[in-house]
């Protein structure tokens, strides 16, 4: 028997609510559930009870780029090639499926055990994004 190991990610509904949170939870779930590609985080399972949201992910042991990029301030014109080639392939990916990643920085990427980048957090995602359906939101952050 081979065991593994998965993160899982705890939400409040409470604090979902509060939060004004819950479209983007709801919507950070159905993409996850419908991408499968090598440098983008799988979902295995979600649940919930009375109280709380589980979202069950493959767990990621390289840690978070940022981490790696400010331990070495920075990386080597190979290194940020080789990430760089993972992240628009994953990208890409998305876009094939009309899914718009609009959070892409550091700490949003992890590693693998293999140190294969892993797009992570969905949650500022949106799907069914095309030229006939575009998307409107603008985000501002101070």
């Amino acid at each position: 028997m081979i065991k593994k190991v998965f993160a899982m990610k705890i939400l409040a509904k409470d604090m979902l609510i509060k939060q004004k949170m819950v479209s983007y939870t709801k919507s950070e779930k159905q993409i996850l559930q419908q991408i499968d590609h090598p440098f983008i985080v799988h979902l295995r399972f979600a649940f919930q009870t009375s109280s709380k949201l589980y979202l069950v992910l493959d767990f990621l042991s390289g840690g978070e780029l940022f981490f790696h990029l400010s331990k070495e301030v920075k990386f080597s014109t190979e290194r940020a090639q080789f990430y760089t080639a993972e992240l628009v392939l994953a990208l890409g990916h998305m876009h094939s499926l009309d899914i718009i990643y609009r959070d892409i920085k550091p700490e949003n990427i992890v590693l693998d055990g293999e140190g294969h980048v892993q797009i992570t957090d969905f949650g500022l995602a949106k799907s069914d994004v095309s030229t006939q359906n575009p998307t409107q939101t603008f985000l501002w952050y101070s």
